[in-house]
């Protein structure tokens, strides 16, 4: 049985109607609008935005039909719509904001109007956890239009949520803690075995390599397979796996919270334990891949003394 946790996708609208100004601006003001944002952001502390020419792309498309219907008011599948773009632009985002703009005024004008017409957006476009800038412009009603992406990318939210998870020998050894505490006053202790680390990583690599989520490998190989081929000649072996949690503790609270999971994290017959994790890009997304593997090969067991 598998547990996954879900990274959520977080999508934010807003529409800003501009006060319509005397001059339009000359060229593509995009560069000295990003200059401007930048100088606003420094302000605030953040990094600076990054002109992305495949939020661009998606602006542009948006601008363009924004125009053609003459109308600022999102309609009705705009969520779908946009997420759509994206996906044809090739961007990849966690989370975006999109606001519209029709004003002849320059790129202060512009921005000082977005921030009183929509500060909650504004605030948006300053928070260091949006990384990148779209910019499309046209023509609606021969009024300069503006179409802006700003997003926080997924290579980016997901460079920020696993940092702590590449030092993998503090990773397992967080794990075995954690799986003790939970089995403390019901079985004694499980030891940390590295042939059965070794199972349990090779699983969680190969699902990460090979786009799949399973007990079972394509070829039809279990944790019995993997186990001995890992070098342990087990008496008694059982695994757990999971996807898309970000920490040790996160991981562990969704194991504990399906009854097969807890049930082998918690199971007497088991004396040791193995970890693996595996993240990365696999097949289009962002994965992180937990795997533990629990086995006895029948050898004496002592545990530490101490109270159980």
């Amino acid at each position: 049985m598998r547990s996954a946790g879900l990274i959520g996708l977080l999508i934010a609208l807003a529409v800003v109607a501009l006060a319509i100004r005397s001059a339009p601006p000359a060229g593509d003001p995009r560069q000295e609008i990003l200059r401007l944002v930048n100088a606003e952001r420094q302000k605030a502390g953040s990094p600076p935005l990054h002109l992305s020419p495949e939020l661009t792309r998606a602006a542009q498309t948006h601008a363009a039909e924004v125009a053609a219907r003459g109308s600022l008011k999102l309609r009705a599948g705009s969520t779908e719509e946009m997420r759509e773009r994206l996906k044809q632009a090739g961007y990849q985002a966690h989370a975006w904001t999109e606001s519209l703009a029709a004003t002849s005024g320059d790129p202060a004008t512009l921005l000082r109007d977005f921030r009183q017409n929509d500060p909650e957006s504004y605030r948006k476009l300053l928070s260091p956890e949006y990384m990148d800038l779209g910019i499309g412009l046209d023509r609606m009603d021969g009024t300069p239009l503006y179409a802006f992406l700003f997003a926080v990318p997924q290579e980016g939210y997901f460079a920020r949520r696993t940092a702590g998870l590449h030092d993998l020998a503090q990773v397992r050894a967080a794990m075995l803690a954690r799986v003790n505490a939970a089995r403390k006053g019901w079985a004694y202790p499980l030891r940390a075995n590295p042939k059965l680390d070794l199972a349990a990583q090779r699983h969680a690599e190969d699902m990460l390599a090979r786009h799949y989520f399973a007990h079972e490998s394509p070829e039809g190989k279990t944790v019995r397979e993997r186990a001995r081929t890992a070098g342990y000649d087990w008496r008694v072996i059982g695994e757990n796996i999971a996807e898309g949690q970000f920490s040790v503790d996160e991981v562990m609270d969704t194991w504990m919270q399906s009854p097969p999971h807890r049930r082998n994290i918690l199971d007497r017959d088991f004396k040791e334990l193995g970890v693996g994790l595996a993240l990365g890009k696999s097949d289009g997304g962002w994965r992180v891949v937990w795997v533990q593997t629990f086995g006895w090969d029948g050898q004496p067991y002592k545990p530490k003394p101490g109270p159980q």
